[in-house]
């Protein structure tokens, strides 16, 4: 026998029926919101942070075109610092000449060398270091006027790890000199491409 459904709910107290339908309106809007909302609410998620990504990447490329110009001007002032700084770098085969600069402005100064060894280059990029150890004799303010007069040179040369010790009492009065400096100087050395630095020699004394 077919269910009569109406007569089945006119037979069900009103309270109950109340209850009843709520249950299935319930389960109507659960259905609604698991199969038709949740996608639409994942997809909007996903969509929002795509949106967000390319507002972002949208915003930098603007900073970027904003500041166009003055990259380029900041560019065009660090590589005229360059060429300033490379002037100053001398090409290794202008190197022996400025180590018998150095040689000479010690002895201008009333310094003797015990020790002038300069070491090959060590590349640095597209420049190369050349250490120089060197060792000397002479009163103390000689040692001072020679380090002023090596800081005033054109091209960069840098003294460091300086020991100064004084002379026996019998060195001084044989050599009238009152102390002795061991000292590492530095110069720089310019690299083309491809250049490994050969050796630097030590000037005639």
């Amino acid at each position: 026998m077919a269910l009569d459904i109406k007569s089945y709910f006119a037979n069900i107290p009103k309270k109950q029926r109340f209850m009843l339908l709520g249950v299935l309106g319930a389960g109507v809007v659960a259905a609604y919101v698991y199969l038709l909302m949740m996608p639409m609410w994942t997809e909007k998620g996903r969509l929002e942070g795509e949106l967000q990504k390319l507002q972002t990447d949208l915003d930098q490329k603007r900073i970027i075109a904003a500041n166009r110009p003055k990259l380029e001007a900041e560019i065009k002032v660090l590589e005229k610092q360059l060429e300033a700084v490379l002037v100053k770098l001398p090409e290794e085969k202008e190197i022996p000449k400025l180590l018998t600069q150095v040689n000479t402005l010690g002895q201008q100064s009333g310094l003797e060398f015990l020790l002038f060894r300069p070491a090959p280059p060590v590349r640095k990029g597209f420049y190369g270091e050349v250490p120089m150890d060197i060792r000397v004799e002479g009163q103390y303010h000689s040692l001072g006027t020679f380090l002023d007069r090596v800081s005033k040179l054109e091209r960069i040369v840098n003294v460091s790890d300086i020991k100064i010790s004084p002379l026996q009492p019998q060195q001084q009065q044989r050599t009238g000199r009152s102390v002795v400096a061991d000292l590492k100087a530095t110069t720089y050395t310019f690299l083309e491409k491809g250049e490994k630095g050969g050796s630097a020699s030590a000037p005639a004394k």
